[in-house]
């Protein structure tokens, strides 16, 4: 299994974006929209023997055998660019949607391109999760362990030589400026030119909207609807699967409830936590999600990442009895509510 240390991914896993870079260097990328012109294909047409490649939208193929994956997932364009691994230096390096290495394959490993940046890891091992050398293989729980942890732009010049964050950042809002961000909301990384570069850290960013607004004005009902996703996917007690409403119908049926529901957190007599996720393809589906998914799986995390609130519920015993979810759609309008997950008390 594919692995690599906690704290960088988060980053691998929050790239999925179309957007373009600034011509001047070591500045700060500008986004533009690019349509996906280069796809990974898994052609079984022989039935004796199945074919790996990247394909562009001429129909020129290219990469075969080095196609990049993560988890058994196959890699998908952003940025106008894609990730291959060169299977005899088992380095990583990217195409761009024309087929061209824009980026050599050096790097022990890379997350896909954000709003023009892309983390990079050289010079790294694998070791198991127990210290074990795993570099001749035969581990199945890895990780990536030394070398340097670095951000580039797409003319691979290096940004910051030392890229070590914690937390999920949102790529988009990077700022360039002369002093670190405020660490309550912000990361921030010193880059080779001297100056800082500012993001926006999602997980804290949500957090609190959620403490101090969220849960301040839902008791009203009109907050309520203001928070609300066009169109809510549920889990409910009274139905057997999952049930679709649009906001003003699931307001109407259950917004009392909802507020019934929340008061335990708003008075901190249930503990809660908060997991970043992305969109269910199998649940979140319809011309209300469309626009929050990309050419991956689970949606586009990087520009609309999902948050599911957790409320832990306890037994006599103070063990843990049941959960129930609270799931937001981070869109361009705000944070929006866009499913429950309830169950009878």
């Amino acid at each position: 299994m594919f692995g690599i240390l906690k704290k960088y991914l988060p980053l691998i896993l929050l790239g999925s974006l179309a957007c373009g870079v600034s011509p001047h260097r070591n500045e700060v990328p500008q986004v533009t929209d690019a349509l996906p012109s280069i796809a990974v294909v898994l052609d079984t047409t022989d039935s004796n023997k199945w074919r790996h490649y990247y394909k562009l939208a001429n129909g020129r193929v290219l990469g075969e055998d080095s196609v990049y994956a993560f988890d058994a997932t196959d890699d998908c364009e952003s940025d106008g660019k894609i990730r291959f691994r060169d299977r005899v230096t088992d380095k990583v390096g990217f195409f761009d949607n024309e087929g061209r290495v824009v980026v050599a394959a050096v790097y022990n490993d890379a997350s896909r391109f954000q709003n023009g940046m892309a983390m990079v890891i050289k010079n790294a091992r694998r070791v198991g999760w127990d210290g074990e050398d795993c570099e001749k293989g035969g581990c199945e729980h890895w990780l990536w362990a030394g070398g340097s942890t670095m951000l580039i732009n797409a003319r691979n010049e290096v940004l910051v030589d030392k890229f070590e964050i914690d937390g999920v950042i949102n790529w988009y809002s990077v700022q360039l400026k002369t002093m670190p961000g405020d660490t309550s909301m912000y990361r921030s990384v010193k880059g080779v030119n001297g100056k800082w570069y500012v993001f926006m850290d999602y997980e804290k960013e949500f957090e609190r909207w959620f403490k101090e607004v969220y849960l301040k004005e839902a008791s009203e009902m009109r907050s309520l609807a203001a928070f609300a996703h066009d169109s809510l996917v549920s889990s409910l007690p009274e139905y057997q699967d999952w049930k679709r409403m649009s906001r003003d119908e699931f307001i109407k049926v259950h917004g009392r409830q909802l507020q019934q529901r929340l008061q335990p957190l708003r008075d901190r007599t249930v503990r809660y936590f908060a997991t970043l996720e992305g969109l269910n393809p199998y649940i979140h589906t319809g011309g209300s999600f469309e626009p929050f998914f990309d050419s991956i799986t689970m949606g586009d995390p990087g520009r609309y990442p999902v948050f599911d609130i957790i409320s832990n519920f306890t037994d006599k015993n103070r063990g843990l009895d049941y959960q129930e979810h609270y799931t937001f759609l981070r869109t361009d309008k705000g944070n929006k509510l866009m499913g429950v997950s309830w169950r009878n008390p």
